[in-house]
This record gives structure tokens, sequence and C-alpha cells, in this order.
């Protein structure tokens, strides 16, 4: 059983952003995804909706980031986040983790997949994926030094996490683009479920 199976549980705690400006020619290694629509592990009851977590083992903490936009395409059943770098601009989600290593690699990997977005030729998909360096809420410092994760001696505060993002708003003939000021897609989503039937 991989470690964070044990432990994948929702936090309340929040992580913020603390850097955006991370580049990814950076040789520290990404491990963890910020995930705000489809991927996020309290999406339904086993966990997002791609099977990810499951999948790979990933331990999952609720988190919200700041300096990002949310919107849904009329008739899309996702939505994408477009970078403000306003501080206003708040996106509720989960941070993905992993262990280190190739477990990491592959889960990414995965999850670049699901997103459409090729590392090789970052500029040709739907979505640009940005590096965060994310506090990392206490729930997520204490299972990942309970797993093994981070060495005790270590005191991480933060973590460098991905997040898929788009440049702008697409501007599709004939169909209206939603906005989510509260920053929770899937709040919203389920908000509307309930008061349709």
């Amino acid at each position: 059983m991989h470690p964070a199976a044990a432990t994948p549980g929702p936090s309340s705690s929040t992580a913020i952003v603390v850097r955006s400006d991370v580049s990814e020619e950076d040789d520290v290694p990404v491990r963890a995804v910020f995930a705000y629509g489809t991927l996020r592990g309290d999406f339904g009851p086993e966990g997002d909706h791609w099977g990810v977590i499951e999948s790979t083992g990933a331990a999952w903490y609720r988190t919200t980031v700041r300096g990002y936009r949310l919107h849904q395409e009329e008739g899309l059943f996702y939505p994408f986040a477009v970078q403000t770098g306003s501080l206003e601009d708040v996106i509720t989600g989960t941070l993905l983790l992993w262990a280190p290593g190739e477990v990491a690699r592959r889960a990414i990997a995965r999850c670049d997949q699901i997103e459409g977005f090729n590392p090789h030729r970052p500029l040709h998909g739907l979505y640009r994926r940005a590096q965060l360096e994310v506090e990392l809420p206490p729930a997520a410092v204490a299972d990942s030094v309970d797993a093994g994760w981070l060495d005790r001696d270590i005191e991480a505060t933060t973590i460098r996490a991905f997040i898929y993002h788009q440049l702008q708003p697409p501007a599709a003939a004939g169909k209206s683009i939603l906005s989510f000021p509260g920053g929770d897609w899937l709040a919203s989503r389920q908000d509307s479920e309930r008061s349709c039937c």
C-alpha cells in the first residue's frame, strides 16, 4: 500500500501562493498539483473524476490559491483558471501530493495527459502549466512526515505545485463564459444540481 493511501483525507487548512513566478527550469522536482475542477480530491465519493488519486496513492488537502480567476465555457463539464495576479482572485480546490520520485513523475504525467499539456510543447495545448510555491497545510506536513516523504528534521512549510490554466477565456462563437467569483467551481456545481432537482 502506498503511504498516502492510508491518509488521503480532506483538511480544512488553506494553502496560499507564496510565489507564482517559479521557473519550470528550476531543479526542484514538483510533486504536487493544485486541482480546482475534475481532478479535485473531493470531486466525488471516490475522489477525482479520473481515478488519479486512487491509482497513484495521492494524498489531498483542501486549499485555496490566490491570483487566479475561475471560469467555465457553456456546455462543457469542466472549468478553467485564468491567471490575474490579483490577490483578490481566489480559487478553491485541493492540493494533490505524491511521494517524491517516480510516483510523483508518473502521477504528474497522467495529470498532464488529462489536461492536454505536453511539457515538450508547452504552448500548444488547451492548458498551460505554471509552477507555484504553495504553503503546505499543517495536516499535509504531518502526514508527509509520518509517511516518510519529509525529513522530521526539516521544517517544510512550502512545496512546489503545478496549476493548469488558460491564458484568457476563449472566445467561443455564440457560447457564454460562466464566472465563479467565489472561486469554488465544485460548490457552485453542487448547489446548481441541488436547486434543479
